[in-house]
């Protein structure tokens, strides 16, 4: 029951399958037809040329001789009596021998190299074949088309310094939101035991689409999703950048279904969408007041906020019906009110402080400055200079003697005579004077 992969020159023959000059090349042949529209699993399509010579099969035979074709992103199963006897998951076109070993080719698809090892087992040991073989086809690529909506998610929302750039506070706020997300079979041994055999019975067209499997991974993907929503939060990111970490949310959310379809069905997460995520009314107008009060702790914005009112009130002030100088006058009275602030101090003043602030935080990224390698002929004079050799040319003060080591600060090896150590720790070879 296995499958041979034809040469480069043997494929073109294929063409003619069904044609005039290539009728004998084939017994059968087997294809997967149309895959796109959501279809996760289909039944191969068997096409026999009028020259045949295969008199005695049907479609429940896959006759030796017989060839199969397998596209990317697709694996092909080879089921007797429901069970998976053989499986290819390497594009390519191949000749079924019904007198060889399953070849069990599984790429690089974790699932069917664990069942590969079960049914080679079972082909040492003899296993018995029956008449009833089917050639289904798994579809490895995308499934588009899933949507979701996510109802009222919990989400921490982070606001930034404006200097730093940190996030320096946070408010629980709800949010909703809405997109589609795609998924993607990961594991088809897998996906055809739990959902595909129950379609691939009798001589149906073994057909499975998302639409089968929708109601069920909709309801699971949803909450998958809010819970990954919230995951989110451990960034310490505003709501509003949720959609740019789209791929983390997926991430998320795949582990948090990992158990559920991944292990359970052979289904993963392939990406997840956002479409709009938005905060309820109540949270934004806890936002909007943050921000306005944060506005007021700069004392560059409350300059800023300070001067636009002063001009705001001089521009009615010259509007006044009563008269401008009776406008100008309460004025005067409004600016004695507030103690008269000077606007251009607050600005000097923010300035300052977001100066101080970009300098200590460039001062705690830089690396820090490595230390000049110790030179072990350098000496420091007490008049403070430098020196190298005997003398100090500064002063003519001699250099002092070094103090003689007696013990090795590797191993401890202690000198018999510690005025009189050796150079070298006889023991470990470290430099001792």
């Amino acid at each position: 029951m296995g499958l041979i992969k034809l040469a480069a020159e043997a494929i073109g023959a294929i063409g003619n399958a069904i044609g005039t000059t290539g009728d004998s090349m084939w017994v059968d042949y087997f294809e997967s037809g149309d895959m796109s529209g959501g279809v996760l699993m289909k039944r191969g399509v068997k096409i026999a040329s009028k020259g045949s010579v295969n008199k005695y099969g049907d479609g429940n035979i896959i006759t030796s001789g017989s060839g199969i074709d397998v596209q990317e992103n697709q694996c092909m199963i080879l089921v007797e009596n429901g069970q998976i006897v053989d499986f290819c998951a390497e594009p390519g076109r191949y000749k079924f021998d019904a007198s060889k070993a399953p070849s069990l080719m599984s790429g690089e698809n974790k699932g069917l190299k664990a069942l590969a090892s079960v049914i080679g087992q079972q082909f040492l040991a003899g296993g018995s074949r029956t008449n009833t073989q089917r050639v289904f086809y798994i579809n490895l690529g995308e499934i588009q088309g899933f949507k979701w909506g996510s109802g009222n998610i919990t989400f921490d929302h982070w606001e930034n310094d404006i200097a730093t750039g940190q996030p320096v506070w946070h408010i629980a706020t709800t949010l909703m939101g809405n997109g589609m997300y795609s998924i993607q079979v990961t594991d088809p041994a897998k996906f055809f035991q739990v959902i595909g055999a129950q379609k691939a019975g009798a001589d149906g067209d073994g057909m499975v689409t998302k639409e089968d499997i929708e109601p069920q991974i909709k309801t699971e993907a949803i909450a998958a999703i809010r819970q990954g929503v919230g995951q989110l939060s451990k960034l310490r990111i505003p709501y509003t950048d949720i959609a740019i970490n789209e791929a983390q949310l997926t991430a998320d959310v795949d582990a948090i279904l990992s158990e559920s379809w991944g292990e359970a069905r052979g289904i993963s997460v392939f990406k997840i969408a956002i479409g709009m995520m938005d905060a309820d009314d109540n949270s934004k107008s806890k936002i909007e007041k943050y921000q306005e009060t944060k506005g007021y702790t700069d004392p560059s914005m409350l300059g800023a906020y300070m001067g636009m009112g002063q001009t705001q009130a001089m521009q009615a002030a010259g509007a006044n019906a009563n008269g401008a100088v009776s406008g100008f006058a309460g004025l005067g009275m409004m600016g004695g009110m507030n103690g008269g602030a000077d606007i251009s101090g607050l600005m000097q003043q923010g300035q300052a402080q977001a100066a101080a602030k970009a300098e200590a935080q460039a001062q705690a990224q830089a690396p820090a400055q490595a230390e000049p390698a110790a030179d072990e002929n350098i000496w420091i004079c007490a008049c403070g200079a430098r020196n190298s050799g005997n003398f100090c040319p500064n002063c003519g003060t001699k250099r002092p003697e070094k103090e003689k080591v007696a013990v090795c600060p590797e191993c401890g090896f202690t000198a018999a005579d510690p005025e009189n150590p050796p150079r070298f720790c006889p023991d470990c070879g470290t430099k001792l004077n």
